[in-house]
């Protein structure tokens, strides 16, 4: 398949967005952060505890998921680069990956079909289908939502200012989901189960809207391509792009401090620190809102320095509160735990901007490296390595995370969900409001009563007492992982060979390369 330039663009601000543009392209980031980080978070303690699955279950169905998911990544990126449809590469592609991320996220949120917990095969086949969809939308709609991006501003700040916009609209996404339980706690729905429903509603409501509005607002960037290499060429080329092995690692190795913590954050709030249900939200909460807050200041930072340098901060930052964690605990500081533990997450919430913006617009400049050598810009298909990279570290994550619990015999508290009786599971699905005590119904425990056939309701304000292995393995997983990856990540790119200048100049050569081309065709013909 055979492509001719546009016209290069001699200007980098002519080519920027305006306001209103920006904000319709960012949009869409919204309700896909919305179902991102419960899915990562609430939807495998959800299956792990509501519906019945075993850890080790819920783990391995997650990494095999992302695997597969991983593995298709760089086809998807690939083929997106190389079809034509007459909408354009980027506009089709979002539009259509937004089918079957809408339909994933509204079954994987809302297990409805009444089958006992008992029924392991069903519900582990459930949660793989829906997943697996969900997983596999969500790839294509990032790729070509990332790719348009890079495309559309060729500008080093530019670019920062493109993500920049996308990554706030993503955080408040988070924000939104985070928030929602407390608005639906004064509504009297408390729990996981109506807080994933809502979520599922919201995605449903939003993301066709969203995506609609980007496809017919928002301008198909230019396709640069002078010849089109094959697959594998491709991938040669991919891996001879030194600059972007080096940025990968590093993104890989900041993903997995990322994604230890955030697995099991919810249990080291219950057991480590004695946080209720509400004070996990609020953490949440905190934690995302002070990633929207300091988006300015590592923009501020970038320019004044660079994008990687500006990184390496805020990953030290992080650090800086994960290497606090260990002395947050409730055997420690008792009630005040749970503040010791917010300073904590402010740390480390403020690392959020800089993480979701600032490796992705390095990534759109590295990948000028590859298209100044080769004449073809293979944006999708570098994305594609790049969530590939993302989605094994979440998965090596994720699996650290749910199985070495598993399998030092950490207790998920919920087998007292087992033998209780009706009575006493309203009270544990309807949990009191902070502070307040509630004596127990005298009840018969020779009749015990399971909800919805079986599923499991554990008490999330109460924390389960852990034998000193489980304790400390959760406390090394949570606390010292993520620094130690963190810090790995920050050796890889302090001293990063690309900057404003660099990009300038690779930038000037590819729109020479493509002037050179032009005059070269028109001269022939």
């Amino acid at each position: 398949m055979s492509a001719s330039p546009l016209p290069a663009t001699t200007d980098p601000k002519s080519s920027e967005l305006g306001f209103g543009r920006l904000l319709a392209f960012a949009l869409p980031a919204l309700p896909v952060a919305a179902f991102q980080l419960p899915f990562v978070i609430l939807v495998p303690k959800f299956y792990a505890e509501n519906v019945g699955l075993s850890f080790i279950a819920v783990g391995a169905i997650i990494t095999i998921v992302r695997l597969i998911d991983a593995f298709l990544d760089p086809f998807v990126g690939y083929y997106a680069d190389h079809t034509s449809p007459r909408w354009g590469r980027r506009r089709t592609w979002f539009a259509l990956a937004a089918i079957p991320t809408t339909v994933g996220a509204l079954f994987v949120f809302n297990p409805f079909p009444n089958v006992a917990s008992e029924n392991t095969w069903f519900w582990a086949g459930w949660f793989f289908v829906w997943s697996m969809m969900l997983s596999v939308g969500y790839t294509a709609l990032s790729l070509s939502h990332l790719s348009w991006g890079a495309e559309v501003s060729t500008s080093y700040f530019g670019r920062n200012r493109i993500f920049a916009a996308r990554e706030v609209l993503a955080v408040i996404g988070t924000l939104v989901a985070t928030g929602l339980p407390f608005v639906l706690s004064t509504l009297g729905l408390h729990g996981d189960t109506p807080v994933l429903i809502a979520l599922s509603v919201l995605v449903v409501a939003t993301l066709p809207a969203f995506t609609a509005l980007t496809v017919f607002t928002v301008p198909e960037p230019p396709h640069v391509a002078r010849k089109h290499l094959n697959f594998v060429e491709g991938l040669k080329g991919l891996l001879k792009n030194e600059h972007f092995v080096r940025l990968l690692g590093a993104y890989a190795l900041a993903n997995m401090g990322n994604g230890v913590p955030a697995t099991l954050l919810l249990y080291y709030v219950r057991d480590y620190v004695h946080g209720n249900e509400e004070t996990q939200r609020f953490l949440l909460l905190l934690y995302f809102l002070f990633g929207v807050l300091s988006t300015p200041l590592w923009l501020w930072i970038s320019k004044r320095t660079s994008k990687h340098r500006a990184w390496s901060f805020a990953m030290l930052t992080a650090c800086a509160g994960f290497v606090w964690s260990p002395f947050a605990g409730w055997d420690y500081l008792g009630d005040n735990a749970v503040w010791a533990f917010g300073a904590i997450m402010i740390l480390a919430g403020m690392s959020v901007g800089a993480d979701l913006m600032l490796p992705v617009s390095m990534q759109a400049d590295v990948i000028d490296v590859d298209t100044a050598r080769t004449g073809e810009q293979h944006t999708g298909f570098y994305f594609a390595s790049w969530a590939l990279a993302n989605k094994i570290a979440l998965s090596i994550a994720l699996g650290i995370g749910f199985v070495l619990l598993g399998l030092v015999g950490y207790d998920k508290g919920d087998r007292v969900a087992d033998t209780i009786t009706s009575s006493e599971v309203h009270v544990v699905a309807q949990p009191p409001v902070e502070g307040a005590v509630v004596a127990p119904p005298k009840v018969d425990r020779q009749k015990p009563v399971n909800k919805r056939k079986g599923h499991h309701h554990p008490n999330p304000d109460k924390p389960v007492k852990q034998t000193p292995k489980a304790k400390w393995t959760l406390v090394f997983l949570y606390c010292f992982v993520p620094i130690i990856l963190k810090l790995a990540a920050v050796r890889l790119v302090w001293n990063f060979p690309i900057g404003a200048e660099e990009q300038a100049r690779l930038r000037a050569e590819i729109e020479a390369k493509l002037r050179e081309q032009e005059g070269g065709e028109g001269a022939a013909v």
